[in-house]
């Protein structure tokens, strides 16, 4: 062999594997774009049902927000209401110069819970859920 055929050889293969690195890099490319694509369909399917059936973590956890602060405000009167059964008790068994005293703070504390009950129950008026089941 003469070295002019030798040089058309070893272009001829380099030629050859530079197809070949193309074809390869090619092959990656699309699998790794058909992935990228199936992953997300199926992301978008899935979540798209649990909203269509109406599955929504966003508007349940709202709702779990409401339910708990529901509770901490039943929790809250509930603890005031023990608080004024507790001061009425202490009333009876203090002498008449303290009890007007006693009493006049009893008042102050039923109406600071009457205020605060009705902001709660503003509160929950202005929520979404109360617009939406008041229309229903």
């Amino acid at each position: 062999m003469s070295g002019a055929a030798q040089k058309l050889d070893a272009a001829a293969l380099a030629r050859s594997r530079r197809e070949a690195l193309r074809r390869r890099a090619r092959r990656i490319r699309r699998s790794v774009a058909a992935l990228a694509v199936t992953l997300f369909a199926l992301v978008f399917a899935v979540v798209y049902v649990q909203l269509a059936s109406g599955h929504d973590p966003a508007l349940a956890a709202a709702a779990q927000r409401r339910a708990s602060l529901a509770a901490a405000d039943s929790r809250k009167s509930s603890d005031s209401t023990t608080a004024r059964s507790g001061a009425s008790s202490t009333e009876s068994s203090t002498s008449s110069g303290e009890e007007s005293s006693a009493s006049s703070s009893t008042a102050s504390s039923t109406s600071e819970s009457t205020s605060s009950g009705s902001s709660a129950s503003e509160e929950s008026s202005e929520s979404p859920t109360a617009v939406t089941t008041s229309q229903s």
